[in-house]
C-alpha cells in the first residue's frame, strides 16, 4: 500500500501591515491584528504564522518573534510559527535561540520555528550586513541552533560566528528543538532542509505545477537520505466567493495591494513565458497576464467553498502537504470581514478537505 495522503492543518499568515494610503496607523494594525488572531484561533485556525520584512512603508512586521510572543498571550491552543524569520539578520544565532526559547516557554510549547536567508539586498544593507555572505551566515546559524537546542554547553568556531562555552537557558518545554521549517526554492536549499531533517516551507509565488515538481524532488532527496517523508508547508492565497470570477472580484483590492506593492514581480524577480514569442521574459505588474484569472488559477485556490476544497484535495495527491497557510485578511480589511473569511475556511473548506482525504485513505487501505 502506498503512503497515506497527509491531512493538512490550516494556519493563517499575519503580517500586521497598515494601509497608510487609507489613513490606517501601525498602532491600529497591531491592535486589530491581535484581536483578529485571538478570534481566528477560537474559530479553529490551527497555527498563526508571522513573516518578516524590513523598512516597508506599510509597517510589515520586522520582528516576528516579538509578534509571536504577543500572539502567545492572546491565544491558548493554536500553534504559533515564524514563516519565515530571516535568521542572518539577528546577530549571533545563540541570541536568536534565546529569543525563540522564551516564546516557546511563554506559549506552553506551541512554537514552530521557520527560518530563511531572505532575498532582498537592502534588508542586509540597512543593518550593515554583507548580503553576499548570507548563505554562509545562514548555514552556520543553523549549526549553532542545533547545538544550542541540545541543552549542553558547546563551542563553535565558524567563519562568521564563534562561541566558547555557549549554553541555552531556559530549555524548550519539550526536549530538543521545536519543530523547524526552512524556506527553500533551489536544489541546494532543498538539500539543506534534508540535512537538518526539517520541514520544507514554500512561498505563494510559484505556480502549482512547478511547486509539485519541487516537492517531488524534495521527497526523493529525503528518501535517498534514508528518511521518512519530511513535513511540507505552503503559503497559498485561498479566495472564496460564489464562483472563481466572483472570488477574484471580491479580493481584487487586497490582491492588488499585496502583489502589486509588497510582492510585485519587479521586486521578486518573477518571469513568465511570453505567449507571443514563446520566450521567458521578466514579468511586470502592468502586464495584462499578471493577476488575471488564468495567472491566479495557476497558483492559488479560488471559487466556491466546495470548489476550493475539491481543488485542494486534487492537488494533495501531488503536493502531500502537512500545513496550508492562507491569508484571510488583507491589509485594510476589517476584523469582522477577515473573520468571516476565516469562518468560511474553517467551517466549509477545511472539514470537506479532511473528510475527503480521510475517505481516500480509507479506500486505499481497503484495496491494499
Amino acid at each position: 500500500m502506498g503512503q497515506a495522503l497527509p491531512i493538512p492543518t490550516f494556519g493563517l499568515s499575519l503580517n500586521f501591515e497598515a494601509r497608510v494610503d487609507l489613513g490606517q496607523t501601525s498602532e491600529t494594525a497591531y491592535r486589530e491584528g491581535l484581536e483578529f488572531a485571538a478570534e481566528a484561533a477560537r474559530l479553529g485556525v490551527e497555527t498563526i504564522w508571522l513573516p518578516e520584512h524590513h523598512g516597508e512603508q506599510s509597517g510589515y512586521i520586522p520582528s516576528p518573534i516579538v509578534g509571536a510572543a504577543a500572539i502567545a498571550a492572546v491565544t491558548k491552543t493554536c500553534r504559533i510559527g515564524t514563516a519565515i524569520a530571516l535568521s542572518p539578520l539577528y546577530g549571533h544565532p545563540l541570541r536568536l535561540a534565546e529569543d525563540f526559547v522564551v516564546v516557546d516557554n511563554l506559549s506552553g510549547g506551541r512554537l514552530d520555528i521557520g527560518l530563511g536567508q531572505g532575498y532582498r539586498p537592502h534588508e542586509y544593507e540597512a543593518l550593515g550586513l554583507d548580503y553576499k555572505r548570507r548563505t554562509r551566515a545562514f548555514e552556520e546559524g543553523l549549526e549553532v541552533l542545533e547545538l544550542a537546542w541540545t541543552g549542553e554547553r558547546f563551542d563553535y568556531d565558524g567563519q562568521i560566528y564563534q562561541t566558547r562555552g555557549g549554553i541555552l537557558r531556559p530549555l524548550p518545554i519539550r526536549p530538543g528543538r521545536p519543530p523547524l521549517w526552512i524556506g527553500a526554492t533551489a536544489p541546494a536549499a532543498r538539500a539543506r532542509v534534508v540535512r537538518h531533517r526539517a520541514g520544507l516551507a514554500l512561498n505563494p509565488l510559484a505556480d502549482l505545477e512547478s511547486t509539485a515538481r519541487h516537492i517531488a524532488a524534495f521527497d526523493r532527496e529525503a528518501a535517498a537520505a534514508g528518511l521518512q517523508p519530511l513535513p511540507k508547508a505552503i503559503s497559498r492565497e485561498i479566495l472564496i466567493g460564489d464562483s472563481a470570477q466572483d472570488a477574484l472580484r471580491r479580493h481584487k483590492d487586497g490582491l492588488d495591494f499585496m502583489y502589486r506593492v509588497q510582492y510585485s514581480p519587479e521586486r521578486t524577480g518573477m518571469t513568465y513565458v511570453d505567449p507571443a514569442t514563446g520566450q521567458r521574459a521578466p514579468l511586470t505588474a502592468d502586464n495584462p497576464h499578471y493577476l488575471s484569472q488564468a495567472y491566479v488559477q495557476e497558483r492559488w485556490w479560488l471559487g466556491s467553498p466546495d470548489e476550493v476544497a475539491d481543488s485542494i484535495v486534487e492537488w494533495q495527491h501531488r503536493l502531500k502537504l502537512d500545513v496550508i497557510r492562507f491569508n484571510p485578511r488583507y491589509p485594510g480589511l476589517s476584523v469582522k470581514d477577515g473573520l468571516a473569511e476565516v469562518e468560511l475556511m474553517m467551517t466549509k473548506v477545511a472539514p470537506r478537505v479532511r473528510e475527503r482525504l480521510a475517505h481516500i485513505n480509507e479506500e486505499a487501505a481497503k484495496s491494499g
